[in-house]
C-alpha cells in the first residue's frame, strides 16, 4: 500500500499521482486515459482504458484425451476467459471431437477457428444476459423436481422415470457451471458486479446455495440408480418410509430455498429445528432394511442414505439465508 498526498489546482481541481511501477506495467503514456469507477462510498477503482478488456488464455495439448482433456477445458471455462486457444502441434479427431463435444455441453463457449494445431473458442455470453438470481431459481426448480422423481420413481419402481433424471443432471451441470463462471469472474474483477447486476458478497452466497443444489442432483440421480438395479419393489412398509421421508425433505429443501430468497432468518430458523425431526424419521425408518435380504438392503440403504444428505444440504442452505439476512458493516 502507498499513500499518495491530493494536491488541488486552480481551486476546484483535485490530482493524485500514480505509483511509477504501475504506471509503467500499464505502459502509460503522456496522454493515455484512466477509467475512473467509483465502487463504494470510500473506494475508487482505476484501470486503463483499453479498447478490448477481453482474457485471453491457451490450453496446451499434450496426450490429453476424453475426460481428461475435458476437465482441463472446463477448467479454463470457469476461470472466466473470453477466449480460450486449445493448442497441439497435430490436434487429434479424438481431442477435437472432444473440444466439439464440451463446447455444446456448456453456456456460451463457441469455436470461432480452427486449423491443424489450433482451436480458437471465444466465449459468446455476455455477462448481464443472465442473472445470477434468476439462474439460481432455475437450478432449484430443476433439482427439486429431480429429487421428488427420483424419490417418486423408487416408490412406484418406474424405471423410465429414472432414467430421464440423469438426463436432467446434465443441465443442471451446465447451469451450475455457468454460475460458478460468473463468481469466478467477479472475484478477479471488482468492475464485473455492474455487468452481473448483484454484488460480490450475494454472488459469493448464490454461489454458494447453488453448490449444495449440484451436490443434490448428484444424490436424485444415485437414488434413480437404485430404481433401474433393484429387481423387485420394496414392501410396503419401506415404501412409505421412502415416500414420507422424501416429502418430508423436499419440503425443508422448499423452506431453506425460500429463507434464502427473501431472505428470511426466522424461516431459516425453522427448516434447521425440522431438520432435527426429519433425521430421527430416518434413522427409524433405516431399521426398516435390517428385515430385507442383503442386496435389496443395500440398495434401498443408498436411497435412505441420499435422502439424508439432500436434508443436510438443506441445512446448509437454511444457515446460508441466515449469513443472507444480516446487513453489511
Amino acid at each position: 500500500m502507498e499513500i499518495r498526498r491530493v494536491q488541488i489546482t486552480g481551486g476546484a481541481t483535485f490530482m493524485v499521482t500514480l505509483p511509477k511501477d504501475w504506471a509503467e506495467a500499464q505502459k502509460l503514456y503522456a496522454g493515455a486515459e484512466i477509467e475512473l469507477h467509483p465502487h463504494s462510498p470510500d473506494l475508487l477503482i482505476l484501470r486503463p482504458h483499453r479498447d478490448s478488456h477481453l482474457t485471453r488464455g491457451v490450453l496446451k495439448l499434450n496426450a490429453q484425451t476424453g475426460d481428461t482433456l475435458m476437465r482441463a477445458f472446463i477448467s479454463m471455462y470457469v476461470a472466466g476467459f473470453d477466449i480460450i486457444e486449445v493448442q497441439g502441434e497435430r490436434i487429434t479427431p479424438d481431442q477435437r471431437q472432444t473440444i466439439r463435444k464440451i463446447t455444446q455441453a456448456l453456456i456460451g463457449p463457441e469455436i470461432m477457428e480452427e486449423s491443424r494445431d489450433s482451436i480458437v473458442i471465444h466465449n459468446l455470453l455476455n455477462l448481464s444476459e443472465l442473472s445470477a438470481p434468476k439462474t439460481l431459481q432455475r437450478i432449484f426448480l430443476m433439482v427439486h423436481d429431480m429429487f421428488t422423481d427420483a424419490v417418486r420413481a423408487l416408490v412406484d419402481h418406474d424405471a423410465e422415470l429414472a432414467n430421464d433424471i440423469a438426463a436432467r443432471d446434465e443441465d443442471v451441470d451446465r447451469l451450475y457451471l455457468m454460475l460458478y463462471r460468473q463468481f469466478r469472474i467477479a472475484l478477479r474483477d471488482p468492475l464485473a458486479e455492474e455487468a452481473l447486476g448483484i454484488s460480490r458478497v450475494k454472488l459469493f452466497d448464490t454461489h454458494t446455495v447453488a453448490r449444495q443444489l449440484e451436490r443434490i442432483a448428484d444424490h436424485a440421480v444415485k437414488i434413480a440408480y437404485v430404481t433401474t438395479v433393484i429387481k423387485v419393489p420394496a414392501p410396503s412398509k419401506v415404501v412409505d418410509a421412502l415416500h414420507k421421508g422424501g416429502e418430508h425433505v423436499a419440503n425443508l429443501l422448499q423452506e431453506s430455498m425460500d429463507a434464502f430468497r427473501l431472505p428470511d432468518p426466522d424461516l431459516a430458523s425453522q427448516v434447521i429445528d425440522k431438520a432435527l425431526g426429519v433425521e430421527a424419521r430416518l434413522m427409524k425408518a433405516v431399521k426398516l432394511l435390517w428385515d430385507l435380504a442383503p442386496q435389496e438392503a443395500q440398495l434401498i440403504g443408498i436411497a435412505f442414505d441420499s435422502i439424508g444428505r439432500v436434508k443436510d444440504y438443506s441445512i446448509n442452505i437454511a444457515e446460508t439465508a441466515l449469513n443472507t439476512a444480516v446487513p453489511m458493516p
